[in-house]
């Protein structure tokens, strides 16, 4: 059976399930429908009774911040949320349906209208307060000034009259501080301290009019008498008015509270919540009917289907997982395991094209390896034939080139100029070092080193000898442990060290390398390490043909069964680590490749 087959099936199994639902679901929207209605006016019912509470709280915040701030926002507040309130209720009034909504219409309304009522009256008084205090704070600072200003430095050396006169300042200034402490927080305490200071305030200014000598001490004596008369009615005034609006107070919590906690939260918001819970069951019985009605037809064909599904997704997932794992070995370069996928379905279909892809891809890297090999040959041939090129003609032109300008200058070289005798060696310095250049390319083309000394001796010669010509501290390290290395091996090693290097050179701009040639974890090491200035290691992803020479690197190292690694970050140098396995080496060596 296809896998278009099986999901046909599959789909008129949960067709049939979902049919018999639909025949449920006719009957429960039927049901729902009668219920709606009820369950929307419950729900509005209950929102306003919620926003009716919410109201009630923020302007009871609203009217206490105003009494402790005097601020006119709060009062605009408290006034906002009164009307909001008047507005749910009326909205409720609206939508009630019993006689107990209706009886909770009256009870609220008539809490609002002496929330309001009393809450106007706190305004006022609150109002009037403030004014009050404003008076009896200027009252006192009036005393104050005719104190220091006037009556204090009227007899300076007379201690007794300075003594009297601080009594009567430390008296005026406690009772601004008892009568201000008592509006802030009422307390007995403060209006002892105000009665204390009143006492305290007429002794001293008794005292006063005792010492008094002259017209003026009298005057300010009655002065202060009848200002300190002044602040002693407002003071009391003042305190009078903070114990009725606390009595004020006291009550509009009381009405806020048997209107929010008592009527809305304790008899309106259960009510709702019973005649919510009653439609909710009958709703719930619609909703069980429909369910043992749907489920009793549904439930075989769900079963039947669902492990028909499991069924089809295990064998689903067994064969995408096959695939999946193909295509990551495929990914990974082996190309060795096909996927084993049995069948004349789909996922069949497709192993076996995959198999087939598989073995043509092997056969294509094959050939194409091999390829890589023999160019790779031929460049080394190439190379070794350049340099031979190059020494046996453009070297030995400019050694004759340079004995021939020896030669001249030995024979005129006294007889000419000081400019001309300049010119000439600057001549013979070019010649030479274009003998040395050619000379050093000659080696990077044919490099003897390693036929003549073996790999460890000629790559540590070729290293020294470049580190030297390059001024670089050098640490070397070879131990091969007397590992045989095939001919066609340690070149490429070579060729891949002596590339790493050339880079290194041109690029790098560093001052120490590290190079290592060693045996560890079954694998044959080399390691080219610089700390010079480094490059994004990400650029060699997105653009190969910009870094040949690298690419170059880990292409020699696929074709002797290895792998390079080249890390590098900007600032801190670079490394070239190529490892190829011991195994790979000894099958190598037993094939003489």
């Amino acid at each position: 059976m296809s896998l278009r087959t099986r999901l046909i099936v599959f789909v008129l199994l949960f067709g049939s399930a979902v049919l018999a639902n639909i025949f449920a679901l006719v009957y429960l929207a039927r049901s729902i429908s009668k219920s709606l209605s009820t369950i929307e006016n419950i729900r509005q019912r209950q929102l306003i009774a919620v926003q009716m509470t919410a109201h009630l709280r923020d302007a009871e915040a609203a009217l206490y911040r105003y009494q402790i701030d005097g601020e006119a926002g709060f009062k605009s507040q408290f006034m906002d949320q009164l009307n909001n309130f008047s507005n749910d209720l009326g909205q409720f009034r609206q939508i009630a349906n019993d006689t107990n909504e209706k009886q909770w219409t009256s009870t609220l309304g008539l809490a609002y209208q002496q929330t309001f009522s009393t809450g106007s009256n706190l305004i006022t008084l609150r109002d009037r307060q403030a004014g009050d205090l404003q008076k009896f704070s200027n009252t006192q600072a009036q005393l104050t000034a005719l104190l220091f200003n006037d009556i204090k430095p009227n007899r300076l050396d007379d201690a007794a009259y300075q003594t009297i006169v601080t009594n009567m300042q430390d008296s005026s200034s406690a009772t601004l501080s008892a009568v201000t402490g008592y509006i802030a927080s009422p307390d007995e305490n403060k209006r002892v301290q105000f009665t204390d200071a009143v006492v305290s305030f007429q002794k001293a200014l008794n005292d006063f009019y005792a010492i008094a000598q002259s017209k003026s001490e009298k005057q300010w004596a009655d002065e202060a008498a009848s200002i300190f008369g002044q602040m002693q009615s407002l003071g009391s005034q003042l305190i009078g008015e903070r114990d009725l609006q606390q009595s004020l107070y006291a009550n509009f919590i009381s009405v806020i509270f048997n209107a929010g906690q008592q009527t809305i939260v304790g008899q309106i918001e259960p009510h709702e919540t019973e005649k919510f819970a009653r439609e909710q069951q009958a709703l719930l019985n619609a909703v069980n009917t429909a369910t043992i009605a749907s489920i009793s037809v549904a439930a075989v064909i769900s079963i039947i289907a669902i492990l028909f599904m499991i069924y089809l997704s295990r064998q689903i997932n067994a064969r995408a997982t096959a695939l999946l794992k193909g295509a990551e070995r495929v990914t990974n370069g082996d190309l060795e395991q096909p996927v084993a996928i049995k069948g004349s379905d789909e996922f069949g279909q497709l192993a076996t094209s995959f198999n087939t892809m598989m073995q043509e891809l092997a056969n294509r890297e094959d050939r194409l390896r091999a390829l890589i090999g023999r160019m790779a040959q031929i460049q080394d041939e190439e190379r070794r034939l350049i340099g031979l090129d190059l020494h046996d003609g453009l070297t030995q032109l400019i050694i004759s080139a340079n004995m021939h300008l020896n030669t001249l200058n030995a024979q005129i070289g006294s007889q000419l100029s000081a400019q001309s005798l300049q010119a000439l060696d600057v001549s013979r310095t070019l010649v030479k070092q274009s003998i040395d250049e050619a000379r050093r390319v000659i080696t990077e083309l044919r490099p003897t080193t390693v036929d003549d000394l073996g790999l460890e001796q000629g790559l540590r010669q070729y290293v020294t000898e470049l580190c030297e010509e390059q001024k670089w501290e050098a640490e070397i390290i070879t131990n091969t442990h007397g590992l045989k290395i095939t001919h066609s091996v340690e070149a490429a090693i070579f060729r891949i060290a002596q590339e790493a290097l050339t880079n290194v050179r041109k690029h790098a701009r560093t001052e120490k390398v590290r190079i290592e040639l060693s045996v560890e974890d079954q694998s044959l090491v080399l390691r080219v390490q610089d700390w010079g200035q480094g490059f994004d290691a990400s650029l060699l992803q997105q653009d190969e043909s910009q870094h040949l020479g690298l690419v170059s690197m880990q292409e020699r190292a696929q074709m002797i069964d290895g792998v390079c690694k080249i890390e590098s970050q900007l600032g801190k140098g670079t490394s070239v680590e190529v490892r190829i396995p011991l195994e790979s080496l000894a099958q190598r060596s037993k094939d003489g490749k």
